[in-house]
C-alpha cells in the first residue's frame, strides 16, 4: 500500500480508498517513512490559495489574453477555476487603489461634526437676523404712528394713568390699596 503512494501516480487518500484503510492510516505511515529520511516523496498538488502574488498576477495576465476556452483548458491545466483568476484580478485591483486609513476616516468624521455644528450655529444667526429685522421694521412703523422725541424713543399719547390694571400712580411712602373681599 505505502509503494503505490510512494510511486506519486495517485495522492494517498485516494489510495486509501480501495482497499479501505483510513487516510489517517497512511498518513501515519507515511509521516513516518519521511521522519526516516529513506524516501522523499512528491510533494502535494498546487492548491489556489498557495500561489505567491507574483504567481497570481503572471497568471491574470497570461490568461486575459485568452479566449474562454483557452482560459478554462489552462486553468484545469495548472489546477486552478476561473474564479479564482476573476478573485485575483479583483484583489490586485483593490491593491493598487489606496484605501482611507484611519486617520483619514477620524478627520472626515470630525469634519462632518464641525459642518453639522456650524450648519445649526448658521441657522439659529439667520432666525435672530430675521427677528431683529422685524423688531426693526415694528419700530419704524411705531415711529411713524406715534413720532418720537428727541431721544429717538416713541411718544405715548395715550393717559394709562385711570386704567384698572395701571391704577392711579401712588407715591412711596403710600400703601397698596386691597380691594375689599365680599366674602
Amino acid at each position: 500500500m505505502l509503494n503505490k503512494v510512494l510511486q506519486g501516480n495517485k495522492p494517498h487518500y485516494e489510495v486509501a480508498r480501495e482497499p479501505g484503510v483510513g487516510r489517517s492510516t497512511i498518513g501515519k505511515c507515511l509521516k513516518e517513512h519521511k521522519q526516516n529520511g529513506s524516501v522523499k516523496l512528491k510533494s502535494k498538488e498546487k492548491r489556489p490559495k498557495d500561489w505567491t502574488a507574483e504567481e497570481r498576477i503572471s497568471a491574470i495576465i497570461k490568461a486575459g489574453c485568452m479566449n474562454d476556452e483557452d482560459r478554462t483548458a489552462w486553468c484545469r491545466k495548472n489546477g486552478i477555476f476561473i474564479h479564482h483568476l476573476d478573485q485575483w484580478k479583483k484583489d490586485a485591483i483593490s491593491a493598487v487603489i489606496p484605501k482611507a486609513n484611519k486617520n483619514q476616516l477620524e478627520e472626515h468624521k470630525n469634519l462632518k461634526k464641525e459642518i453639522s455644528a456650524l450648519k445649526t450655529d448658521l441657522s439659529r444667526k439667520d432666525k435672530a437676523l430675521a427677528e431683529t429685522a422685524a423688531l426693526l421694521i415694528l419700530k419704524k412703523k411705531a415711529q411713524e404712528i406715534w413720532g418720537s422725541n428727541k431721544q429717538g424713543s416713541p411718544i405715548v399719547r395715550a393717559d394709562h394713568s385711570n386704567h384698572p390694571a395701571v391704577g392711579p400712580k401712588r407715591s412711596v411712602g403710600q400703601p397698596k390699596r386691597v380691594p375689599s373681599r365680599p366674602w
